[in-house]
């Protein structure tokens, strides 16, 4: 499979392990040693021999990270370890020639590794150190890549929800149930015909309200103050159909209009949820009210429940309850006693969403 290559990653972190390689070095070689000269030499030639091979596998990734399959990867590696034994030969021989013709302190060698470079022990001890080296970067790396690979993928999981959830909010807070446009066109051909005054009122309050359903709102939140007015324009067209048979009262202190925001259409559901499963009379009104409780705003009404409730298309509480699931992973409060039906929403501050 074709992945990127974290460049930076293994450019930062192959640095940091070496200085650690370099620093492990130097307390273990001082440890042994003792003489403070030595100790740094053989301290600098451990950095430069890691980090060089660090850069040379680098390399190699980027020479071939389009070939794919496994002989793709073993070349790879026979070629890192080719290229580590070269590199690792002329560090090293280098060196003794520098101290061989005084570019260096003689006294920096050590006779155990004279009397390697003289025999043919060299022969084995370049190509063993030279693997050794190159397969504990080719590990490194790959663990740095695959770091990076998992991380891009939780990263793209994240986003893959954040876009299903902000679709899935998108699709419930825009659902209209047919059964209301159903009502509202029949209220209107009705108030067109008997009352062409309050019929001119109605289209433009269900102009307004269906403009504001369909289009939906840049954000997932709006005010309160937004939400209040959507709702009021709904219940006085319900007010226009049922007359003195509902009831809708807002108890809430105007100071939380601006202070507070609520997710965008999630009031009117409420409302016309209350309407939906209740019967409305004259003698026996249904009574909405909305109020505050602490952080919550509440929708209150009376049961009066019918006994044959139109087929519900999806919308209204239960899709209230997903939205608020979507959008803080909180869930609303439902309260039902022997004579109303309570539901809670928690009310969004205003001056924590700007901190």
């Amino acid at each position: 499979m074709e992945y990127k290559i974290p460049v930076d990653d293994l450019f930062k972190y192959s640095f940091k392990f070496s200085l650690f390689i370099m620093l492990t070095a130097f307390v273990s070689i001082y440890v042994m040693e003792g003489d403070l000269k030595i100790v740094i030499f053989r301290t600098i030639m451990a950095f430069v021999q890691f980090y060089g091979c660090f850069l040379i596998n680098i390399y190699l990734y980027l020479k071939m990270q389009k070939r794919e399959g496994p002989f793709s990867e073993r070349l790879k590696i026979i070629a890192g370890i080719l290229i580590t034994i070269v590199f690792t030969s002329i560090t090293t021989i280098t060196t003794q020639y520098a101290m061989k013709i005084g570019w260096l302190p003689n006294d920096l060698n050590d006779e155990r590794i004279l009397e390697v470079f003289n025999s043919w022990k060299v022969y084995i001890f370049i190509p063993f150190l030279a693997t050794v080296i190159f397969t504990t970067v080719h590990f490194f790396h790959r663990f740095v890549i695959l770091a990076y690979a998992t991380k891009q993928s939780e990263l793209e999981v994240v986003r893959l929800q954040t876009a299903n959830a902000e679709t899935t909010n998108q699709l419930l807070k825009q659902q209209i149930q047919p059964h209301f446009l159903f009502n509202a066109l029949n209220t209107l051909k009705s108030l067109i015909k008997k009352q062409p005054d309050v019929a001119e009122n109605y289209l433009i309050q269900l102009s307004d309200f269906l403009r504001a359903s369909i289009s939906g709102h840049r954000t997932d939140t709006v005010s309160l103050r937004e939400e209040l007015t959507l709702c009021e324009n709904y219940m006085q067209m319900q007010k226009t159909r049922f007359g003195e048979a509902l009831k809708y009262q807002v108890d809430i202190p105007e100071d939380y209009f601006d202070r507070y925001s609520i997710p965008f259409f999630s009031l009117q559901p409420l409302l016309e949820n209350a309407i939906k499963h209740n019967e409305l009379t004259k003698q026996s009104p249904l009574s909405i009210q909305l109020f505050v409780e602490g952080k919550d705003i509440l929708v209150k009404n009376n049961l009066r429940l019918k006994k044959n409730v139109e087929t519900s298309t999806g919308n209204g509480l239960t899709n209230l309850k997903e939205r608020y699931r979507i959008l803080f992973d909180e869930e609303i409060k439902i309260e039902q006693t022997a004579d109303a039906f309570i539901v809670g929403i928690k009310l969004i501050s205003n001056e924590n969403r700007s901190n």
